[in-house]
């Protein structure tokens, strides 16, 4: 990136162009064949109606089929990528850990500010007055973070309830556990060309949740508790109605 900058060619610079240097990097790495724009194998199948099915941005398999290591990429510059697509390819790649035992890791790439700006978002950054703060990712220090996926942090619950739409009897994980590797470069001026890498991985004593017994997730608002409760007030109803 930084020979393109000097080149006068940071016009080039985006999500795609990351696709290169990525791929290269896992071939190298791994000396397997690195594979773009990959299904992913849990949720693909579940993907109903038009549209491309979901997909991981890198792959390298170890053997065909079987995923080894994953990986998703977002670039911070002109064209900034929402925080719910972030939150999902968080998912997805948790997923990937769980069910495939794969390596999974998130990239984020942009000038040093552009990416200082953007961790600064309140729904990146989590931080909320008079709330504790839960970032979804942390971006100060190489330490195991967890990302909540249950309803705790009031701002993303909005974002939560409508990426779990579309899946509301799939089992999703309380947490997403991340890890990040230092920056690189580490130091340089605001205009520096700047990547964040963090390991995704699944808890050791992973707990899951549907969401449509989230009243917080469910598309009517109700939850399995809601359920029990009315179920067992019509059978108090009906024994009271019961002459003996």
């Amino acid at each position: 990136m930084q020979f393109e900058h000097a080149c006068g060619r940071t016009e080039l610079f985006s999500e795609k162009y990351l696709s290169q240097p990525v791929g290269q990097i896992l071939s190298a790495r791994s000396g397997s064949r690195a594979r773009a724009e990959y299904l992913h194998p849990v949720l693909s199948d579940l993907a109903k109606g038009p549209g491309r099915r979901p997909e991981i941005d890198f792959v390298v398999c170890d053997p065909y089929p079987d995923i080894a290591i994953a990986v998703e990429s977002k670039w911070i510059g002109k064209t900034k990528p929402s925080i719910d697509k972030i939150l999902w390819d968080l998912i997805r790649l948790e997923m990937l850990a769980h069910h495939s035992r794969a390596r999974c890791f998130f990239l984020v790439g942009g000038t040093r500010a552009d990416l200082d700006n953007y961790f600064k978002h309140k729904l990146f950054s989590g931080i909320e007055p008079g709330s504790q703060t839960k970032a979804l990712l942390r971006t100060d220090v190489n330490r195991a973070h967890k990302t909540a996926l249950v309803p705790t942090a009031e701002l993303r619950i909005p974002i939560l309830k409508k990426l779990f739409e579309a899946y509301q009897h799939f089992e999703f994980p309380h947490y997403v556990i991340s890890r990040r590797s230092n920056p690189f470069p580490s130091e340089g001026p605001g205009n520096r060309y700047q990547v964040y890498v963090w390991e995704i991985s699944s808890a050791t004593n992973r707990e899951t949740f549907r969401p449509k017994n989230s009243r917080h997730y469910s598309l009517d608002g109700s939850s399995q508790r809601d359920f029990y409760r009315d179920r067992a007030k019509r059978s108090e109803s009906e024994t009271d109605g019961i002459i003996p």
